[in-house]
């Protein structure tokens, strides 16, 4: 009997929409093109296989007659279901999406007064869904937070119930209910109370592990089938799911959702994804294949993953969760943070799947020491702090390119530097700052020469601003710097070692922009000698930790002989994590990088390893090396054939060993120094320089 709704139902679409709102703007969304940073979305439950046979031939013809009201209660697609299904057509109600059909079962079931239980974590619908009604969600903890406890759910049914939602498997946890377990609800269950099961992931389960609700729907008319074409099928994008219930309960709820009707290319649609059905099992299986697999590379980095019956993982972490997503969002991949309860994980391409093991293992690999860390939270602290929300553009653009998550490296080496020799950390981080001005006012005009799309994992200054602007704003923060380093004499630091800071400062960034034009003219001709590229990395990457490393040391009040130890521990630093940067793209993943693998190619410019297999290679392996960078092949072709190059000559293995012999430079410098933990952070950076991913 269909209950009157009562006043807070009458807003019941505002209740679900603004819940639906709540939870996507709780999570990236890359749909959506404002959010164009994120390349992975995995937090959606989006199925990435192809649409099945049929499909998009059915839409395109639907579509022909898409002015036409033609089969309006969804007739012929009830037909084509039941007869799937082997079921009367009269048990069948089809809505647009499984959220539709369920919304009008529990409003033709429960009301003011009523109660329908459900298990929490589940489907986040479910309470507005219920609320809706006017009902009251009585709302069960999971057991041990993963599985839905048969017995508790059985025991929190009283008189006022009139439905018991079951996810399985369920969202989020992946955790999934067999027969028997799915049998003893329902005969603990009172007579005139509905088993509503949700069977929106069940082809992705192994079906000798997942109940068969259709089956006990036949046994019993108190079980209600609930299943969607969104996720198996790949329909997501043209809403249809539908409900098996007993012939008494489907006739009153057929002309109850004149707004929640399917239109007729989804209908179509359907009913050609339902021809296609071993073809959709092929897919799902797939899906398993490719779920169990990153599920074993996430435990072997470390986090906990239970076993997962749907399209996803549950990584129960609680409040180490968000940290997280963020880290993944910030580059570039999108997973679900579920209430700071644990973080749920789509299973992606092959491509996604491989972005997400590469993050989570540079997100689980061992950071800075404690020292560092807090060396680092000091200077981010500062900088934020410098860089308010502001409505000039230059400013607003500046703050854009600077506020992004990272390492600080130049600044860190710059207090390290300070407080190695003695001085005092918290008086040069004005100067520290400056080097990041620095550094990112380089990197944005570095962009605009070569026309690179993204940096650290999200647009470009000049992808999203336009090349005007960003030249600007590498100009506007490249002035920054020497003012910011002027500040230190306000916090103590005598005027004399300001003015020497200013002045290393100043020859690092003419150095660099000596070595972008060197690099510039080696386009091309990667028969240049080895030794000039070297030259090139000491002038482009050294000279900033250079210019870091004396400047630290200087307003720190170190004597000329320290300053130049320090300096040259950064030289043979700075050649290192250039040699490592150059190896980045056949180690490591972009998506980890944040930056595309194939910008070096792009421009056809020649770098450490290239240049070692040129040097080491056969006359034959020399050829490929050069048609690599003629321009003749894509980026795509080109970074084949030479991955192919350095693997037959070894450069790859000699590029890591010459990267190392830099670090073993670079830390004999430091032996002079006091034995202090600013030195031991120095000493740090030296090692995390070859041992990183991005």
């Amino acid at each position: 009997m269909r209950h009157p709704p009562s006043q807070e139902a009458v807003n019941s679409v505002e209740v679900v929409r603004n819940a639906f709102d709540v939870f996507l703007t709780a999570r990236p969304v890359n749909g959506d093109l404002s959010v164009p940073n994120i390349v992975h979305q995995l937090s959606l439950n989006e199925n990435f296989a192809p649409p099945l046979p049929g499909v998009r031939e059915a839409v395109i013809a639907a579509a022909d007659n898409s002015h036409l009201t033609l089969d309006a209660m969804s007739d012929g697609l009830t037909a084509a279901i039941a007869a799937h299904l082997g079921v009367p057509a009269s048990e069948v109600l089809v809505g647009a999406g499984s959220g539709a059909v369920l919304q009008q079962l529990l409003d033709g079931t429960a009301g003011p007064g009523d109660e329908v239980v459900h298990a929490s974590p589940s489907f986040w619908g479910y309470g507005p869904l219920v609320r809706n009604t006017g009902a009251t969600p009585v709302v069960l903890p999971l057991a041990d937070g993963y599985g839905t406890d048969v017995d508790a759910t059985a025991a929190a049914v009283t008189p006022r119930t009139r439905a018991v939602l079951l996810c399985n498997p369920n969202n989020p946890t992946g955790s999934v209910l067999g027969h028997a377990e799915v049998r003893r609800l329902l005969d603990a269950l009172p007579p005139d109370v509905l088993l509503v099961v949700d069977e929106a992931y069940r082809e992705f389960s192994d079906p000798a592990e997942i109940a068969d609700a259709l089956a006990l729907h036949r046994e019993d008319p108190r079980v209600v089938v609930v299943r969607t074409f969104s996720k198996s099928h790949g329909l997501l994008g043209l809403r249809v799911g539908y409900l098996v219930a007993a012939e008494r309960v489907v006739t009153p709820l057929r002309g109850t959702a004149p707004f929640f009707r399917v239109s007729t290319v989804a209908q179509a649609a359907a009913i050609a994804a339902l021809a296609a059905e071993d073809r959709m099992r092929a897919q799902c299986a797939a899906v398993r294949v490719e779920r169990d697999r990153l599920r074993t590379a996430l435990l072997d980095h470390g986090l906990p993953v239970p076993p997962s019956a749907g399209n996803y993982l549950w990584l129960p972490l609680g409040a180490e969760g968000p940290p997280l997503v963020e880290f993944l969002a910030e580059h570039g991949v999108a997973v679900g943070d579920v209430g700071g309860l644990g973080v749920r994980v789509t299973v992606g391409t092959r491509e996604a799947n491989d972005a997400v093991i590469a993050l989570v293992g540079e997100y689980t690999r061992k950071g800075f020491s404690p020292a560092a860390e807090a060396v680092v939270s000091r200077l981010r602290e500062a900088l934020h702090g410098e860089w308010p929300e502001q409505d000039d553009p230059v400013l607003a653009i500046s703050r854009y390119a600077l506020l992004i998550p990272g390492k600080l490296l130049r600044p860190l080496l710059l207090t390290a530097a300070a407080g190695a020799v003695g001085g005092d950390v918290e008086q040069v981080v004005p100067a520290a700052l400056a080097v990041e001005y620095l550094h990112v006012g380089s990197l944005v005009h570095d962009d605009v020469i070569d026309g690179d799309e993204t940096r650290r994992g999200r647009p470009s200054v000049q992808h999203r601003f336009g090349v005007p602007d960003a030249i600007v704003t590498g100009d506007a923060l490249m002035m920054r710097t020497f003012g910011s380093v002027t500040t230190c004499v306000d916090r103590g630091v005598p005027e004399a070692a300001a003015l020497r800071a200013v002045r290393a400062i100043s020859d690092a960034a003419v150095d660099v922009c000596r070595g972008q034009a060197l690099e510039g003219a080696m386009a091309t001709d990667p028969s240049r000698p080895l030794a000039e590229y070297v030259t090139v990395m000491a002038l482009k990457t050294g000279a900033l930790f250079r210019g870091a490393c004396r400047a630290g040391a200087v307003l720190g009040g170190a004597e000329p002989a320290v300053v130049d130890a320090v300096g040259q521990y950064a030289e043979h630093l700075g050649l290192a994590f250039q040699m490592h940067d150059d190896l980045l793209p056949y180690l490591s993943d972009p998506a980890v990088t944040g930056k595309s693998g194939l910008s070096d190619l792009r421009n056809l410019r020649p770098t450490y390893p290239v240049l070692l297999a040129h040097e080491t290679g056969t006359p034959e392996q020399r050829a490929r090396v050069v048609g690599a960078l003629s321009g003749e092949l894509t980026p795509e072709e080109a970074f084949t054939a030479l991955r192919d190059v350095l693997d037959e000559t070894g450069a790859l293995k000699r590029a890591v060993e010459h990267a190392e012999a830099e670090v073993a430079l670079a830390k004999s410098y430091l032996a002079d120094l006091p034995a202090n933990e600013h030195t031991a952070m120095l000493a740090e950076v030296a090692d995390m320089s070859v041992d990183r991913r991005r």
